[in-house]
């Protein structure tokens, strides 16, 4: 899943919690959960950093750095810090347990969301929540 999708889909989770830490680990377990569903990827890492800081900076921007919906979209693509990770410290193999299972991460798998639609979905799903007309923290 490209980080939109988890960004997306931590932040919608997590955004009735009542603390910063459960939204964290719930955003983890959303991770986790999307990882579950085939998807595509986007190779480009720079696009991919870009984005998910440009995602998280608005909803920081929206919602303040203390909400749920913050820190699920933070535990949303956290697991994913370790593709980005410069070669001296990085795993020899995957840490987080769905990041070791190939046959989610297809590109050519049919039944695989592909990536330009988390694109799209992930961004309408974050413009409708930083876009919201009454401010909420």
């Amino acid at each position: 899943m490209i980080e939109l999708g988890h960004i997306a889909t931590s932040a919608l989770v997590t955004r009735s919690m009542s603390g910063p830490v459960t939204a964290l680990l719930a955003g983890i377990a959303m991770h986790g959960l999307m990882d579950v569903a085939p998807h595509g990827e986007i190779h480009d890492e720079p696009w991919e950093i870009w984005s998910t800081a440009i995602g998280l900076i608005a909803l920081t921007a929206r919602f303040g750095p203390r909400s749920p919906i913050v820190w699920g979209a933070i535990g949303g693509v956290l697991p994913d810090l370790e593709h980005v990770l410069p070669a001296s410290i990085k795993p020899s193999s995957p840490i987080f347990p769905t990041h070791s299972i190939d046959w989610l991460h297809s590109e050519n798998d049919q039944l695989a969301i592909p990536a330009w639609l988390q694109v799209v979905a992930g961004s309408a799903v974050i413009g409708a929540l930083v876009f919201r007309s009454r401010r909420r923290r």
